[in-house]
């Protein structure tokens, strides 16, 4: 009797001990997630806007993600960009640094939109992509890291309007 009291514990014990494992794996998940904002650009390249509010860069992050998929093509829209909106995302946690501390960030990505148009353009940096060129065999990536993409017009003006940014 005692062998299986003792196996029964066990079991409950082994049991219990999974039962914190979907939610230490969703924390986990949503540490790794690093932290990120825009900043906002004229035709000039003078910064309007820095957003960094959690819902507005969200929204911001939607209409990016609308400007590209499988009608990407690459190289740049023809005109003089209306507006830039600059990625920037914080440096990755190395092993052994403290996690409460400061990071720096980096320039990951610029998108245009432009006036009369909805093309948008995107051209991720190669500098974020520091040694994939190498690793891949591939010299001047930075052709291959521009593409530009026709979106839905609501999408275009959004974009064409960041002073909805601004006040979050």
């Amino acid at each position: 009797m005692k062998k299986y009291l003792i196996l029964c514990v066990l079991a409950l014990t082994l049991l219990l001990t999974a039962c914190g494992g979907e939610q230490a794996a969703a924390d986990t998940a949503e540490e790794a997630v690093k932290d990120h904002y825009y900043q906002i650009l004229d035709a000039a390249g003078k910064e309007l806007y820095t957003v960094t509010d959690s819902g507005a860069v969200a929204e911001i992050d939607a209409l990016i993600n609308k400007a590209g998929g499988e009608n990407a093509d690459h190289g740049n829209a023809e005109g003089d960009p209306l507006y830039t909106y600059v990625y920037w995302q914080e440096t990755t946690l190395h092993a052994g640094e403290d996690p409460d501390a400061e990071r720096e960030y980096l320039e990951v990505f610029r998108t245009q939109v432009r006036q009369g148009s909805n093309a948008v353009t995107t051209e991720v940096l190669s500098d974020t992509l520091e040694g994939v060129g190498s690793f891949v065999g591939v010299e001047g990536l930075g052709g291959l890291l521009t593409f530009t993409a026709e979106v839905p017009r609501e999408t275009a003006d959004a974009l064409r309007d960041p002073a909805q940014f601004a006040g979050a």
